[in-house]
């Protein structure tokens, strides 16, 4: 049986819409929605509206999302020289309190054992930027045990504290975007899902109408595949005491005991007199023959399951 594959992407979806309304325009009074969409109350004027105004909103979602992409960038262009830099002088440092590298803590620097632990947050590393520029400027001019590196590497640790308070500045600026961001994308999929849903409907009453000639649904932009499917792995629910045929099992795979309670296979749709039975965790093999096959439940009280790969739809 042929399916329907409906894209994920927004553009895409809206051009759907776009696409198979116009179909219907055209068609006028003649076109073969006009029952169903009467009968389910289905106003694509409406819903045309509805996705103009989430193609609006998405415009907005995306230079949001961009903005935000764009600081973080810039923050990351800004701090991670600075972070760079503050690496090697807590290295530095290390070396100068050998053998007692807990000292580091005096300077905003989390040790464990002989490891130094750098924070994953960003908000973090710019706190520990800070909290160890206070400290070396604890030190009285000319004593502080990080000046020889400081001098030796020309770093001014004024200048990589203005870039941090930029960086950190883009920072913020790039989570309220995000933020924004979302309340846009949230906005848009507020308005435009309730199309879709519209969307994926009429595809199935199309579907149902052109059972003979699905190919037909593409005149509406729908895409359809008739194609041979992958099998999907399934399971079955066999409840206690229960008997269940399960059908379009592949052949030459292997069928597995998910439950936790014994299970009987039987060859074919019917409970045979060569029975299988398949503990919890243990698996059997499909071979020609037993492509359906029925499972019962002796456990009248325990609901049993049964993983397979499906070759139906």
């Amino acid at each position: 049986m042929a399916r329907i594959n409906y894209p994920e992407e927004f553009v895409r979806q809206t051009a759907l819409f776009k696409k198979m309304k116009a179909k219907h325009d055209a068609d006028g009074g003649g076109s073969v929605l006009i029952p169903f969409l009467t009968q389910q109350g289905i106003d694509l004027n409406a819903d045309d509206n509805a996705t103009d105004s989430a193609i609006d909103t998405n415009l907005i979602f995306q230079d949001l999302a961009r903005g935000a992409e764009d600081e973080t960038q810039d923050r990351n262009n800004l701090f991670d020289p600075v972070m760079d830099r503050l690496r090697g002088e807590v290295q530095f440092l290390k070396k100068f309190y050998k053998g007692n590298p807990a000292e580091l803590g005096n300077w905003g620097v989390t040790v464990n054992g002989n490891k130094i632990v750098y924070p994953p947050e960003f908000l973090n590393l710019v706190q520990l930027f800070k909290d160890f520029k206070n400290k070396n400027d604890s030190f009285g001019p000319g004593t502080s045990p990080l000046d020889p590196y400081l001098t030796q590497h020309s770093i001014e640790m004024a200048g990589d504290l203005s870039d941090v308070n930029d960086a950190e500045t883009k920072h913020n600026s790039a989570k309220q975007k995000e933020l924004d961001a979302e309340d846009k994308r949230e906005e848009r999929d507020n308005d435009f899902d309730p199309v879709m849903d519209n969307v994926r409907a009429i595809a199935q009453y199309l579907k149902g109408l052109y059972d003979d000639h699905e190919k037909h649904l593409g005149n509406w932009g729908y895409e359809v595949d008739d194609s041979p499917r992958d099998p999907q792995f399934r399971t079955a629910t066999i409840l206690g005491g229960e008997t269940k045929t399960v059908s379009g099992i592949k052949v030459g795979s292997q069928v597995e005991n998910t439950g936790t309670v014994d299970l009987v296979l039987h060859k074919g749709d019917e409970v045979g007199e060569e029975p299988h039975n398949l503990p919890p965790e243990m698996r059997f093999t499909i071979v020609r023959g037993w492509g359906t096959t029925t499972v019962v439940n002796p456990d009248p009280a325990t609901d049993g399951e049964l993983g397979y790969l499906s070759t139906r739809d």
